[in-house]
């Protein structure tokens, strides 16, 4: 078997769908179990949910502590082949615009293999798990990027503290803000 082609993989949260190569690809099993431990943070990462394609398993999971999704991807055997960071929305995404998506891939040795997904309204910015936010941002500079987000006057200076770290953000959670 080839190593799967991980650049075009999400998953949409509230309805357990995972998008793999273009595909829908339903879930057949929706059952919690620990499937490992974070590369993050090392805590427990627990599985969402199990998806089949033609020639691969898919089982995704969500860290306990840290929230980043994460895919182990198997062969037709259950041999496990690699382990991903994928994003993650909290929104349905219709066939026409799943080509407008752009993805985070992560290898086993957590080089970046494609596109940062971009994050660019109120939505999603609030899909992402607040702990996540609080360990780049300072407050007043999440307050900024809300309201931006928002469409509100914010503290311009707050806003451009926060850009400058953008980069950092993208390299440790693999999310690329565009606000």
């Amino acid at each position: 078997m080839t190593t799967p082609d991980t650049r075009n993989y999400s998953y949409d949260l509230k309805e357990n769908l995972l998008y793999a190569g273009g595909k829908q690809v339903p879930a057949y099993e929706l059952e919690e179990n620990e499937i490992g431990t974070c590369g993050n943070c090392e805590s427990i990462i627990i599985s969402l949910s199990y998806h089949e394609t033609d020639d691969e398993f898919i089982v995704a999971g969500k860290c306990t502590n840290c929230g980043i999704l994460s895919a182990n991807i198997y062969d037709p055997d259950w041999n496990w082949v690699c382990e991903i960071a994928i994003p993650h929305f909290t929104r349905s995404v219709s066939e026409k615009n799943n080509d407008e998506r752009s993805e985070t891939r992560l290898n086993t040795q957590g080089s970046k293999d494609a596109e940062i997904p971009e994050i660019d309204d109120l939505e999603l910015l609030n899909s992402i798990p607040m702990k996540q936010i609080e360990a780049i941002f300072s407050p007043t500079e999440i307050t900024a990027l809300f309201a931006r987000a928002k469409g509100e006057k914010c503290v311009r200076q707050y806003l451009y503290n926060a850009r400058k770290k953008y980069q950092t953000f993208e390299d440790v959670f693999g999310v690329k803000l565009t606000i």
